[in-house]
């Protein structure tokens, strides 16, 4: 069926292709019934060749660069768009309720504060984002809450992985596959206030990929936030600040 449509597609390109041509040979044989200049048309049409290279270079070198910097953007703002809505409908509940589970203050304040004071930029804020430490242990006590959350959200970040435009995120496609993975790591445990040292061990590991993973995107968002809608960027820092996860 594919195979068909391709055909189809060519042959619609040749047909358009010729009678292109076609019309174009008979605008010149009118021209040259009408005017008799045959060497003035002949000289029209290899000025029209002669500057056709630079309409190539224009068209494909120019333009098309052009084209390709608007789509780009406007894939980064779809990108901006679906990364805004799983931070407001799930993300920030995940992240607050695995920042119980970390043991280490972490500064991210302190890197929001910096970027928002423009006493950083977004490439320098990056290394900050990779020095930060975390200790996640999985205390059995609070596990039950957090995988209430996460059954919770699940068919709404299915919902996400499903949109093409992620496919230009890596890194936030990783961070929601390493938030399944706890998802499906405390659903497939029947009583998680009873695990054994080695399942804690595990899932303070998954848990320390998502929330490291859940902090640098929710700091790009943050940034994005700020440059883009600085009220919603406060609304936003405030609730976390609020929560005593940052």
């Amino acid at each position: 069926m594919r195979g068909e449509i391709i055909i189809i597609k060519r042959k619609e390109n040749f047909i358009l292709f010729l009678s292109l041509i076609i019309a174009s040979v008979v605008i010149y044989f009118v021209q040259e019934i009408i005017f008799h200049r045959t060497e003035e048309t002949l000289y029209l049409i290899l000025q029209d060749l002669a500057f056709l290279p630079v309409e190539v270079a224009l068209v494909t070198f120019v333009l098309d660069k052009l084209l390709n910097r608007m789509e780009q953007q406007q894939k980064v703002k779809k990108i901006n768009v679906i990364i805004s809505t799983f931070f407001t409908e799930a993300g920030q509940s995940i992240m607050i309720a695995m920042s119980a589970f970390n043991h280490h203050s972490t500064d991210i304040y302190n890197i929001i504060e910096k970027y928002e004071r423009k006493e950083i930029n977004s490439n320098y804020s990056k290394k900050l984002i990779k020095s930060l430490e975390y200790n996640m242990y999985a205390d059995p006590e609070g596990l039950d809450k957090i995988a209430v959350i996460l059954a919770d959200k699940k068919s709404f970040m299915i919902g996400l992985l499903e949109n093409s435009n992620l496919m230009e995120h890596d890194s936030f496609t990783d961070m929601l596959w390493a938030v399944f993975h706890v998802a499906d790591e405390l659903q497939n445990r029947e009583n998680l206030k009873s695990l054994s040292e080695n399942d804690v061990n595990h899932l303070s590991a998954d848990l320390l990929r998502a929330y490291s993973a859940l902090v640098q995107e929710w700091i790009g968002y943050m940034f994005y936030l700020n440059d883009e809608y600085p009220y919603l960027y406060k609304t936003a820092k405030n609730k976390m600040n609020e929560s005593h996860c940052l």
